[in-house]
């Protein structure tokens, strides 16, 4: 997908990957940028570990952020310093996946060793509830996101990708923390997006979606959680004379697939003014 910007919008591009590369637009009173820097140094990873208090994820870009911003001072960005704050860090935060699934794995793929190094005093799998950093309020809505108008073949004015951190969960799983956006000639939208895949034993994905229509004075943020057995999900896969389970490690497909019952649904607005 590409990104193009009509007259009157000013496309943001400055810097460069090494020491800090940042693109985006600004339209309609706000501006949208993604700043991509390399993956966090030693320098980086001590003084993040220090700040945050559990072992870091194995690929962390801390220097990364997203940022939302409209000249009547409302602002959301996104870090993940600011998300692995909300990693629980208490003795008890893998206390369920431990009793529900640690004989699991020791009857399909770990030994008792390997459970051990797996068990952690804080949530190893990084599962975060996080849904940006802002000094403005959210409060309860019954507004919804336009899906259909989303739907729409609209013009995307810009587009981005950024990843703020990965973890392969000792070769058992993965866990990502990542965003998407875009910009049309009539709304902005961003999923951040929280993926957990533990093998033989769950999925789980925590999205949070910001949306606003140009024009309104408000901003909607949609926060959902929803998780199932990985054998749930597996048995999903499309039937082929060859099984390919590559659609296991795509998000999207995931996603799709999660039974909604699971989910719990956070709507809230800010006003912009």
């Amino acid at each position: 997908m590409t990104s193009s910007a009509k007259p009157g919008h000013k496309v943001i591009n400055e810097g460069n990957r090494r020491e800090g590369h940042t693109s985006g637009i600004e339209y309609n009173g706000w501006t949208i940028t993604s700043k991509k820097t390399s993956i966090c140094n030693s320098q980086d990873l001590d003084r993040l570990q220090k700040e945050i208090g559990i072992p870091l994820p194995e690929m962390i870009f801390g220097n990364n952020e997203v940022s939302i911003r409209n000249k009547t001072g409302f602002e959301l960005k996104y870090r993940a310093e600011d998300a692995l704050q909300l990693v629980d860090k208490t003795s008890e935060s893998n206390k369920h996946i431990k009793v529900a699934y640690a004989k699991e794995w020791g009857k399909k793929r770990l030994n008792h060793e390997n459970i051990k190094d797996v068990i952690k005093p804080y949530d190893w799998t990084y599962t975060t509830s996080y849904q940006g950093t802002s000094g403005n309020q959210f409060v309860n809505t019954d507004k919804d996101i336009d899906i259909e108008r989303l739907k729409r073949l609209d013009p995307i004015l810009y587009y981005d990708e950024n990843i703020l951190f990965e973890d392969e969960l000792a070769d058992n799983g993965t866990a990502t923390l990542t965003t998407r956006l875009r910009v049309m000639p009539t709304c902005f939208f961003l999923l951040l997006r929280f993926f957990l895949r533990v093998d033989d034993v769950l999925f789980r994905i925590n999205d949070t979606r910001i949306y606003h229509e140009f024009g309104t004075d408000y901003v909607i943020r949609e926060y959902t959680s929803k998780e199932d057995h990985y054998n749930s999900v597996r048995a999903q896969l499309p039937k082929k004379v060859s099984e390919d389970i590559s659609l296991l490690t795509d998000p999207n497909w995931v996603s799709t697939v999660l039974p909604t019952n699971t989910q719990t649904i956070e709507k809230q607005m800010a006003i912009v003014k």
